[in-house]
This record gives structure tokens, C-alpha cells and sequence, in this order.
């Protein structure tokens, strides 16, 4: 059984725990509390389901919550039938309730992730800077083209540490030569093989400045999805990753474009650059 099947299962328990303990409650509070009321203590595992669990939970929680009390606390007792008029208004309002705050809950949610991703980008811009920042100055007088080597060798290795973060699959970095080809300048392994139709997409990516490869229109049969890395002026390269785009998520897109765009404006400056031989 999978990790996933399991965990279902676990939450799945969990709510029912929470249902049993709901209803014994209820069983005490109906010496106190007008029946027909108790509809809307079974809001609370609904509610805590929405909060831990998804929307799946809440709604699970809250139909079988009415069926409970239906049917245990509700005249005439173990049916599903309702006559009084205030128990069909109370239970009106409950699902009326229940699903607002399902709603909100899952908005709530989603806005949390959003910013969390967006603090997971700003984390990421942070720490590709600072290793950049640690690359060998721009200001040696001394550009050898053993210097150039090293400094992109360094870059794509660095972007190649970055994009691993976010997809955890074969990368590969091209920077463009000084005559304008295109050259495999880091491997996420060294036996990394890279195919013809490899090799034409990201050809295709550099000479047109947009994506290409799996999952997209254009070079398709390709398996890596291949991304330009592009300022206002030219293309100085191009990064792929072995995965499908179709089943990126938008974050993964937009952190892929980030790493892209900061290699971008470190490898431009260092292209402006004269090198002279060592």
C-alpha cells in the first residue's frame, strides 16, 4: 500500500474519531441544549477537517455530521425524515455555514501557499546571489580564457545546484561561444548523454528565445524541456531540465524562470568581457 493510500486512511480515522466524539458530546449536551441545536457543534471536526485536511474532509465531515444527528437526535428517532420546521431550519443553516466556512478555509489555505511560495522564490533569489557574489570578481584585470572556463564552468554548475532544488531530475546548462554556437557547459551527471533532438531543441530554444522540448509545441519528442536564458539585448545560453512542462506546477515555472534570469544578467556581464589567450 502506498504512502499516500496510508495517509488517507489515517486522516480518514481521524475524522471518524472526531465524529464519535462529537456525537457522545451531543449525547451529554441534549439534557442541556435544545436538540434540534446540536446540529452545530458537529461543525467543529468539519471545520478542523477543512483546516488539516482539504475540502474532501470538510465536506465527509459535515454531510455525515447531518446524517448523525438525523438520525440520533432528530424525531422521529433512527430514520432520516424531518418534519419539524425548526429542525429543517437549523439544518439549513448548517450546511449553509458549514460550506461558507469551507470557503473561506481553502482560501485561506491557497493564499497561505502562495506566499509560502513566494517565500521559498525570494529565499532562493537570496542564496544564488550570495553565491554568486562569491565568484571570482569581475574586476580581475587578468581575463585569460582559462578565467572563462572557470567562471562558467561555475556558473552552470551553480545553476544547475539551484534548478536540482526544484526538480530533482537530469539538468544541463548551454552558454553561448564566443562564434555564437551553443556549448554544453555543465551536466547534472557526467554520463549524461545528450541526443540529437536534444541538442535541436535547445538549438532552437537559443535561436528563437523561447521554450521548447517535452511537453511543449515545438521539438517535442524531445526529453528535456528546454528554457532561454535571455536579457533585453540577446540570448546568452539555455537551461534544460529532463521533465515534462505540462506537469510543472506554476511556482516550478516561475522559480526555473528565476534561475534562468539571474544566470543570465551574471554570464552577460562576463560576455561583454575580452578574453586573451593564457
Amino acid at each position: 500500500m502506498s504512502n499516500v493510500k496510508i495517509e488517507k486512511i489515517r486522516q480518514l480515522l481521524i475524522i471518524l474519531a472526531m465524529l464519535i466524539l462529537t456525537t457522545v458530546l451531543n449525547i451529554f449536551l441534549e439534557h442541556f441544549i435544545q436538540p434540534s441545536s446540536l446540529v452545530f457543534v458537529f461543525l467543529v471536526p468539519a471545520i478542523a477537517g477543512a483546516i488539516y485536511f482539504g475540502t474532501w474532509a470538510s465536506v465527509f465531515s459535515f454531510v455525515a455530521g447531518f446524517l448523525i444527528f438525523d438520525f440520533c437526535f432528530v424525531e422521529p428517532y433512527y430514520s432520516l425524515h424531518i418534519s419539524k420546521p425548526q429542525d429543517i431550519y437549523n439544518v439549513t443553516v448548517y450546511f449553509t455555514v458549514a460550506t461558507l466556512i469551507t470557503y473561506l478555509i481553502n482560501l485561506v489555505r491557497r493564499q497561505n501557499t502562495f506566499l509560502r511560495d513566494r517565500l521559498d522564490r525570494v529565499s532562493l533569489i537570496e542564496d544564488m546571489s550570495r553565491d554568486f557574489l562569491l565568484l571570482t570578481p569581475i574586476s580581475n584585470q587578468n581575463h585569460t580564457e582559462s578565467l572563462r572556463i572557470m567562471v562558467f564552468s561555475q556558473l552552470g554548475q551553480l545553476a544547475l545546484k539551484y534548478t536540482k532544488t526544484i526538480l530533482d531530475v537530469p539538468a544541463i546548462i548551454f552558454f553561448r561561444e564566443e562564434d555564437g554556437s551553443l556549448k554544453v557547459w555543465a551536466k547534472s551527471s557526467v554520463d549524461l548523454e545528450i541526443a540529437k533532438q536534444e541538442s535541436d531543441a535547445a538549438t532552437w530554444t537559443f535561436n528563437n528565445g523561447e521554450v521548447s522540448g517535452a511537453g511543449t509545441y515545438t521539438n517535442s519528442d524531445a526529453r528535456f524541456y528546454f528554457i532561454p536564458m535571455k536579457s533585453f539585448e540577446e540570448i546568452i545560453g539555455v537551461l534544460g531540465v529532463s521533465y515534462n512542462s505540462k506537469d510543472l506546477f506554476p511556482e516550478q515555472r516561475r522559480l526555473l524562470g528565476t534561475i534562468s534570469n539571474l544566470t543570465t544578467i551574471v554570464a552577460t556581464r562576463w560576455m561583454n568581457l575580452e578574453f586573451k589567450p593564457d
